[in-house]
Order: structure tokens, then C-alpha cells, then sequence
């Protein structure tokens, strides 16, 4: 489902902040040629965390494909465009988080999760799949309540925000 939404022409249009791909069928070898024959100013470093990241697996397997098949990822996207999804089939919907506003798909971005489960004293609160006790805590906070045991203030308690 994912693959067949990322592969439009045009994602974002019906959130805030639509965009429009216009480089969508080029190679990023293309790209970064054009711009260097063009004297514009391209950056090209990576994010420090992204070799650890699962993204960064992704990456290389494509490569390696790509080594193996030049086409391959053209062949990916051509796939997710012809990708058809049953009507019966829940689709996931891009909403906004409750809290900061931010384009996530459940109703608390990853983000303010995280941030509550260290407001809560307990760091690993968005790690993972979300669990019904997870639920029931960020729902007791949306709700009023910032302990996670009935709402009683300790004043060890620190809040963290950003």
C-alpha cells in the first residue's frame, strides 16, 4: 500500500504539504551530473545515524540489485504504479498528530510518544509495536492524567519538552 502511495507523481495532496517528483524516472547519478555540469549546489553527505538505520539496509540491497540489473529500481516503480488494492482492503490514512500536528498515521506521532514515555519515566514506551497498556497510558495522558499510576504527582517527576 505504501509503495503504490509513494510511487505517485504527486504524493502529499490531500495533507498540507503537497509534493511533485519531477525527477521521479532519473537516476540519482543523473541528477547529481546535471547539477555538477550546471555549477548548483548539491549536498551530498549522508545523515551520521543513517548507516545504522534499517533504511540503510534497504539502500544496499538496492544497489545490489542495481549492480546485478541496472533497471531494477525503475522496475520497482513502474510496479508500485501498477499496484491495484481491492476496495474491501483498509487502506492506512495519513492524519495529523493530536498534539504537535505532524503528518503521522496513528493518532500520536512516534515522536510524542517517545516524549511521553520520557516525561513518564519510561524510555521505552514507543520502542516497538504499540501495546493495549501503551494505549491506555497515552490516552490517561491525553486525558489529563500525567502519571502513569492513576495520576498521582511525584515530585521526583521531571518534564521534558522540546
Amino acid at each position: 500500500a505504501r509503495l503504490r502511495r509513494c510511487t505517485a507523481i504527486m504524493t502529499g495532496t490531500e495533507g498540507a504539504i503537497p509534493r511533485c517528483k519531477p525527477f521521479k524516472y532519473t537516476y540519482e547519478k543523473e541528477i547529481v551530473m546535471y547539477a555538477y555540469f550546471k555549477k548548483l549546489d548539491y549536498f551530498s553527505t549522508e545523515c551520521i545515524y543513517s548507516p545504522n538505520a534499517y533504511r540503510g539496509h534497504a539502500r544496499t540491497y538496492l544497489k545490489d540489485l542495481e549492480r546485478i540489473r541496472p533497471s531494477s529500481i525503475l522496475d520497482i516503480i513502474h510496479s508500485g504504479e501498477s499496484l491495484s488494492v481491492k476496495k474491501d482492503v483498509k487502506m492506512p490514512v495519513q492524519g495529523i498528530c493530536k498534539r504537535c500536528g505532524y503528518i503521522s498515521s496513528q493518532p500520536l506521532c512516534k515522536a510524542c510518544v517517545l516524549l511521553e514515555g520520557l516525561n513518564k519515566g519510561l524510555p521505552r514506551l514507543g520502542i516497538g509495536k504499540t501495546t493495549k497498556a501503551q494505549i491506555e497510558i497515552l490516552s490517561s495522558a491525553d486525558s489529563g492524567s500525567s502519571q502513569p499510576n492513576g495520576g498521582a504527582n511525584s515530585s521526583s517527576a521531571k518534564s521534558l519538552d522540546f
